[in-house]
């Protein structure tokens, strides 16, 4: 036997034990933690309204999740855990026609994917739920039925595509009544539109790589103010800015995540300390606070 062969062997499994123990690291890092329960605000006492508040209280239930201050514009988390939950973001955007790009450059395409010139737009895996929300704003909840039959005659849509839009009409004022009964949506209010799904994670990853560097300040400023204003437009009240981010989940029956909303999610509605609170008890989106010069 070759003595020599016994240290080549030791030296390939070396190898590939290191290469394993690599990747069960990768994995465990690309792993999310469990979400947080309990939200963190800067202060004991309620902030001034801003500028950026509105924005605040679009991206208050994912900065919940990531265990990151609701309340202010600036980040308290540790830049590193901050920095990797980007970089596992930016991903999907660090190639381009260029080749690759680095994590500031995909992270602020990201964004601006997000909170840019199509946020307006709902993406392809929500599409077919805010088509059929969108319907009911035409003639209210009554009409809904009917304003979805009118539009498929219009469209010349067959039978079982027809029918598959009731069904999901169906699930989502069924997801809406669990809402309801968990407090986290008013009894007379629904859930206008799915873009504030898209809002809130892309204010949670603006605020988050402004806090790194990896967004110049200003720019990032410009999108908060920017979702404040769209998140007014389009949303009459937190509980349903809070409710659109939240329906999906209920309507695919996540048991966790639904399970983590009901726990988490109402303090964010009745804690003066939150961009979420209205002083008035009444959810309107920021109440009735008094703007800070």
């Amino acid at each position: 036997m070759n003595p020599r062969l016994p240290v080549l062997l030791a030296a390939v499994g070396l190898i590939l034990l290191a290469a394993a123990l690599r990747e069960a690291y990768r994995r465990r890092r690309r792993r999310p933690s469990p979400p947080s329960e309990v939200a963190r605000y800067a202060g004991e006492a309620p902030q001034p309204v801003t500028d950026y508040t509105t924005a605040l209280a679009v991206g208050a239930l994912a900065a919940l999740r990531a265990g990151e201050v609701l309340d202010i514009v600036g980040c308290r988390r540790p830049r590193g855990a901050i920095k990797l939950e980007l970089r596992l973001r930016a991903e999907p955007y660090r190639t381009s026609v260029l080749g690759e790009e680095d994590v500031s450059t995909a992270i602020g395409r990201c964004v601006n994917d997000l909170l840019g010139p199509a946020a307006e737009t709902v993406g392809d895996q929500l599409a077919g739920i805010e088509e059929v929300i969108r319907h009911r704003r035409r003639g209210g909840p009554e009409l809904w039925p009917h304003a979805i039959d009118e539009w498929a005659s219009r469209s010349r849509l067959p039978e079982p595509a027809v029918a598959a839009l009731h069904d999901t009409a169906e699930r989502i004022a069924a997801a809406e009544e669990e809402l309801r009964g968990a407090g986290l949506l008013g009894g007379d209010e629904y859930v206008p539109t799915l873009l504030a799904v898209h809002w809130g994670q892309g204010v949670h990853l603006a605020r988050g790589a402004v806090a790194t560097g990896w967004l110049d300040r200003t720019r990032g400023l410009n999108y908060l103010r920017r979702t404040g204003e769209l998140a007014r437009r389009w949303y009459p009240s937190s509980r349903t800015l809070l409710a659109a981010q939240l329906l999906p989940a209920y309507l695919s029956g996540d048991p966790e995540a639904i399970r983590w909303a009901r726990t988490a999610a109402p303090a964010l509605l009745t804690d003066p300390r939150s961009p979420l609170f209205g002083s008035k008890g009444d959810g309107a989106l920021l109440g009735d606070r008094q703007r800070s010069p």
